[in-house]
C-alpha cells in the first residue's frame, strides 16, 4: 500500500514539475506576466490615445515662491511675489476651440495645423514643424476620458543690487516657479475633420504664467 502511495506521489509531483505556467505573455499588456510561458487569453491593454477628443475643462495649478536674503516675500513694487492656487476654466476661456485627432500613423491633427507625436509609457510627446516638443502626461479613466498635463518650472537665484534700495541689504534674490495645465477631454465617436485646437502653441497663453511676466517687469524696473 505505502508503494503505491509512493508511486502516486512522484508522479504528481512529475506532472506539477512539468506544468507551464499559464499568464499573459504580451510584453506591452497592463497584466503581462514574466514568468509566464503559456498564454491563458487574459491580456488586457492600456487605453489607446488614437482618436477625436473633446476639451471639456482646463485646470491650470501653479505656485511662486520668492526668498530676498532668506526671507519670503509676498508682496514686490505692488506684484505679488508668492502665491499658489488653482482654477478650472472651460475650454474656451482659456483659449481652445474644438478638438484634437491623434491618428494610428503618429499625427496629432488641428484646424491650422498638423503635427507628429509619440506616445509611450503614458506620456505623449507633440512635435512642431519646428521641432520643437512637448510632452503631455495622459491620465485615463476608463477608456473614453483622458487627461493631458503639461507641467514646467523654473529656479533661479542670483543678486539684484536694485533690491538693496528697497531695504534688502544684500539683494540676494532667488525664484522657483512651478505650473502645470490639465486639458480634461472625452473621446469624441463623431467622424469630424472640422478640428481647430490650438493646442503646441509654446507661446500659448496656457504657457505663460502672467503674475511671473509682472515679476520680471517689476524686478526690471529696479535696473533702470
Amino acid at each position: 500500500m505505502k508503494k503505491l502511495l509512493y508511486i502516486f506521489l512522484a508522479v504528481s509531483f512529475i506532472f506539477t514539475a512539468c506544468k507551464k505556467e499559464e499568464g499573459c505573455t504580451d510584453s506591452a499588456a497592463i497584466n503581462y506576466n514574466a514568468d509566464a510561458e503559456d498564454d491563458d487569453g487574459s491580456c488586457t491593454y492600456p487605453p489607446s490615445i488614437v482618436g477625436t477628443w473633446t476639451p471639456t475643462s482646463v485646470t491650470q495649478d501653479s505656485s511662486l515662491t520668492t526668498i530676498i536674503d532668506g526671507q519670503t516675500v509676498t508682496d514686490l513694487m505692488g506684484e505679488t511675489m508668492t502665491y499658489s492656487g488653482s482654477i478650472t476654466m472651460t475650454p474656451e476661456e482659456s483659449g481652445i476651440n474644438g478638438n484634437m485627432q491623434f491618428t494610428d500613423n503618429g499625427l496629432a491633427i488641428t484646424f491650422d495645423d498638423t503635427s507628429t507625436y509619440f506616445y509611450s509609457n503614458n506620456v505623449v510627446t507633440i512635435t512642431d514643424e519646428d521641432g520643437d516638443a512637448m510632452p503631455f502626461t495622459c491620465t485615463f479613466t476608463g477608456s473614453d476620458i483622458l487627461a493631458l498635463t503639461f507641467s514646467n518650472s523654473m529656479d533661479t537665484s542670483y543678486n539684484e543690487p536694485g533690491l538693496i534700495m528697497l531695504g534688502y541689504p544684500e539683494g540676494n534674490i532667488s525664484i522657483s516657479a512651478n505650473s502645470s495645465f490639465t486639458i480634461n477631454c472625452s473621446r469624441n465617436t463623431v467622424v469630424n475633420t472640422n478640428v481647430n485646437q490650438r493646442v503646441g502653441e509654446s507661446n500659448h497663453s496656457w504657457f505663460v504664467n502672467d503674475e511671473f511676466d509682472n515679476i520680471l517687469r517689476t524686478l526690471n524696473k529696479l535696473k533702470e
